[in-house]
């Protein structure tokens, strides 16, 4: 496509391209379809779907950013404060944070604050590039309107993510979102004053530009991409605080950590849209399917190497080492993402606004130490597939023949991914227990014990150790029972070799008594992120038989 013929162009790939992937139609098709009956479709949906999205869409949209800012030696130079400096401040942070819980939860919390507002700060920046390919005028009052409505849509966010609440953990002792705990007699009036201040200043706006557009249908992509911003964040969380829509799949918060992966993906793809775009406008330019082969080898070192350098075995690789690599690796996104796609910078304007091509430097990409790395990420690739295929293959055959030593063997596999949640251990503890191998059962309860402390997995440990007559474990399971936060210790952990081995009558009744009144987690206090987990990699709630 010659210059002159883009630049002549209110497009970057064609209206149906731009509209789909770019302003979010295509996601507002996908809720339309789990809208026709109710949860069905989303139900009838294989795990292995959304799975898949998110590893050929989420993982390469990292990996954009990745070759935008250390893929030329001029870039790696205009943004060294960025790509070096404050990426070893970080990393540096996230060691710590791999022995200092209450670190890893101040990441977490930034992480999972920081994301909704990066989801917010692309789609501001994409209609207003739709704009201004159009020649409408957003400078001044119309621009302040523009923007000050999509923040506004990210501080109900805010507002409700940070509300009063019971903290699911102890962030000092696991690493979870620390909220600020807004006290509701804000944060009630807040929240109603700013959804109502949204709607104002989107209506002005749309009305301001209405009038200064040639014609309204140059208002469509903005107008799509403020819908889109509404249905990925501000109308659930809303949901979430007036209790709207508690049956809708794609906006309800009961289905909300479950649904997130198509939102993430959405996300990816409007991300990898507009990027491939500016990337064919270099000099370097090779094709799409290459474009795409190096994004993906990159996006997928980034999430998988880690794990596999740092994990310091299968069964300790748990949901705080999961949460903090998540953090880790999208705060680093964030940070790039923020520096090099402002619309403000000449060099980003005249490819996206007025379609002049980058004309940087081609760098040698014949070195060794290009071959290197590109070779290690090749290795990141080949986990991240073989992951998807020990669980949705390996593992679900194992389970269908009712193979528990093979399921049990692929969860060892798969704890290098971080793919293994608590609850799989539960499950497949409570199966072993249902074929009458108690101890094979006891040992994976106590690895989900150890991932995720929670009431069931504790009291069920109590109860297989009383049957195989093994007082020591029944001591350490309700010693186990006594640390979780809903629970208060009511005496100290017995000797048992000064009583013989037995147990005392009254630390065995306070224990039964403990495990009667204790209760699991309470659903209403799910995860009030919205499951945002590895923005994409949405993090299932607990919910024990």
């Amino acid at each position: 496509m010659s210059e002159t013929s883009r630049s002549s162009s209110p497009w970057l790939f064609g209206p149906w391209p731009d509209l789909f992937f770019g302003c979010g139609l295509l996601y507002v098709l996908v809720c339309l379809v789990f809208a026709v009956d109710g949860g069905s479709v989303f139900q009838a949906v294989p795990l292995v779907v959304p799975a898949v999205m998110v590893a050929v869409t989420s993982m390469p949209h990292y990996g954009a950013t990745l070759l935008r800012v250390y893929d030329r030696r001029e870039d790696r130079r205009g943004y060294f404060v960025f790509s070096v400096v404050a990426t070893v401040a970080l990393l540096a942070v996230a060691g710590v944070a791999l022995f200092n819980p209450f670190v890893g939860s101040i990441l977490a919390t930034v992480y999972l604050t920081w994301s909704g507002w990066h989801y917010t700060g692309q789609n501001y920046g994409i209609a207003s590039m739709f704009l201004r390919r159009r020649g409408v005028e957003i400078d001044g009052l119309a621009r302040r309107l523009l923007h000050t409505s999509f923040t506004l849509s990210f501080l109900v966010v805010f507002l409700v993510m940070h509300g009063e609440g019971n903290p699911l953990a102890d962030p000092t002792t696991e690493v979870r979102l620390i909220p600020l705990d807004l006290p509701s007699s804000f944060n009630g009036p807040a929240i109603r004053l700013t959804l109502a201040a949204w709607l104002a200043t989107s209506a002005a706006w749309i009305v301001l530009l209405a009038r200064r557009a040639e014609r309204m249908a140059d208002l469509i992509p903005t107008l799509l991409i403020a819908g889109t911003q509404a249905l990925w964040w501000s109308i659930p969380y809303a949901a979430r605080y007036f209790d709207w829509l508690p049956d809708s799949v794609a906006l309800g918060w009961d289905s909300r950590s479950l649904f997130f992966p198509w939102i993430a993906c959405s996300h990816a793809l409007q991300y990898l849209w507009i990027t491939s775009y500016y990337a064919r406008s270099s000099k370097g330019w090779s094709g799409q399917g290459r474009y795409y082969a190096f994004v993906l080898l990159a996006g997928s070192a980034v999430w998988t190497l880690p794990a596999l350098a740092l994990a310091p075995s299968p069964h300790a690789f748990d949901w705080n080492f999961a949460l903090l690599l998540a953090a880790t690796v999208n705060i680093h996104h964030f940070i790039l993402d923020g520096a090099i796609w402002k619309l403000r910078s000449n060099k980003i304007a005249r490819v996206l606004v007025t379609n002049v091509d980058d004309k940087g430097e081609v760098e040698d990409r014949s070195g060794n130490l290009r071959k290197v790395v590109w070779a290690v990420a090749t290795v990141g690739l080949l986990f991240a597939v073989h992951g998807l295929v020990e669980r949705f293959v390996i593992e679900a055959s194992a389970q269908r023949r009712q193979d528990w030593d093979g399921v049990a063997a692929s969860l060892d596999r798969q704890s290098w991914h971080g793919n293994v949640k608590s609850y799989d251990r539960y499950r497949l503890g409570r199966s072993f227990d249902k074929a009458g191998r108690i101890r094979a059962a006891i040992k994976q309860l106590e690895m989900s014990a150890d991932m995720e402390p929670r009431v069931e997995s504790v009291k069920r440990l109590i109860s297989l150790h009383q049957k195989l007559g093994n007082p020591g474990g029944v001591v350490r399971s309700c010693d186990r029972l006594f640390e979780l936060d809903s629970v208060r210790r009511p005496m100290p952990t017995p000797d048992l070799f000064t009583s013989g081995g037995a147990i005392p009558g009254p630390f065995m009744q306070a224990c039964a008594t403990a495990a009667r009144n204790a209760r699991p987690l309470d659903p209403a206090l799910s995860d009030r992120t919205g499951g945002a987990g590895q923005d994409g990699s949405a993090r299932e709630k607990v919910q024990y038989e």
